[in-house]
């Protein structure tokens, strides 16, 4: 089962649908995860990346808004975790009973990491108490955000180098257009761009889209600036 959970992951074209495929296949490990949040570590804090219903996603939300939760703790501390009735949970007081006023009752979170870093969490919301305490579901759950982690990682890493193939083409027609134009050679028509990009305070593959968009050169003075 897992073996072809893994391999359905791995074959998402991008981050947003394998993190909902993530989100949707992991009720066939455990069947109680009928509403389930995945949230990953950004340089501003967690973000949903993707859920399966409303209650899943306030619930996410509440823990950004406190700063405290189960999504919080895994992503902050690493492993897993599990409460059987978060109403009458003492660790998060400020989550904890406007989560229950949501309907959740119980919850299995684990964090999902990739090496040595930490990309986020999946949290299963329960709306019974004692939710997820068969110990296979646990134990499930985590082999399924091992395979949960390693395909988001590979998702993102093919997302960077496509996004670097696509930014290295535009800078080269552009390149092009500044060359032809100014009848400079690459290394002055890539200086050329950079200064640009510094001057204008635009980052370089937007300035070359601009470039390769337009036809032109967005400052009169760049033959100036590639001749310096």
């Amino acid at each position: 089962m897992f073996a072809r959970l893994a391999a359905e992951l791995h074959q998402q074209p991008d981050e947003a649908t394998a993190s909902q495929a993530i989100v949707t296949r992991l009720r066939e490990v455990v069947p109680e995860a009928r509403r389930v949040s995945l949230a990953v570590r950004e340089s501003r804090g967690l973000r949903t990346l993707a859920s399966s219903d409303r209650l899943a996603n306030e619930a996410d939300a509440l823990q950004y808004a406190l700063g405290e939760g189960p999504a919080v703790e895994v992503v902050d501390q690493g492993g897993w975790l599990r409460v059987g009735d978060v109403d009458s949970d003492a660790r998060w007081q400020g989550w904890a009973p406007r989560a229950a006023a949501l309907g959740v009752r119980s919850l299995l979170a684990v964090a999902l990491v990739e090496g040595e870093e930490t990309l986020g969490a999946l949290t299963a919301y329960g709306t019974d108490p004692g939710g997820f305490s068969d110990r296979d579901a646990v134990e499930h759950a985590l082999a399924y955000a091992a395979h949960a982690a390693t395909a988001l990682a590979c998702t993102r890493r093919a997302a960077t180098l496509e996004n670097a193939v696509s930014s290295r083409h535009v800078i080269g027609m552009a390149q092009g257009i500044a060359m032809e134009r100014y009848g400079i050679d690459a290394q002055q028509s890539f200086e050329l761009l950079r200064r640009l990009s510094s001057t204008t305070n635009v980052k370089l593959r937007d300035v070359a889209a601009q470039i390769v968009e337009t036809r032109t050169i967005p400052v009169e003075r760049s033959r100036e600036h590639a001749e310096d």
